[in-house]
């Protein structure tokens, strides 16, 4: 069966922003769902962490 395209980079794990104790903490609890077992407490973690990226890390420009 055909699978769909990720759109970019939802097919890899996030990476944890060197030095962020929360990515640090939300990486920590998807590895520690994904050794569980537990695949929708992992996903969960990761869209936290993606999300949390994209907030906190995400470049500004000032106007």
């Amino acid at each position: 069966m055909h699978q769909p395209a990720q759109p970019d980079g939802l097919s890899r794990p996030s990476v944890p922003t060197p030095g962020c104790a929360t990515c640090t903490e939300l990486a920590i609890t998807r590895d520690d769902a994904r050794v569980r077992g537990n695949r929708s407490a992992a996903t969960d973690a990761d869209i936290l962490l993606r999300r949390h990226q994209r907030g906190e890390h995400a470049c500004r420009t000032t106007r």
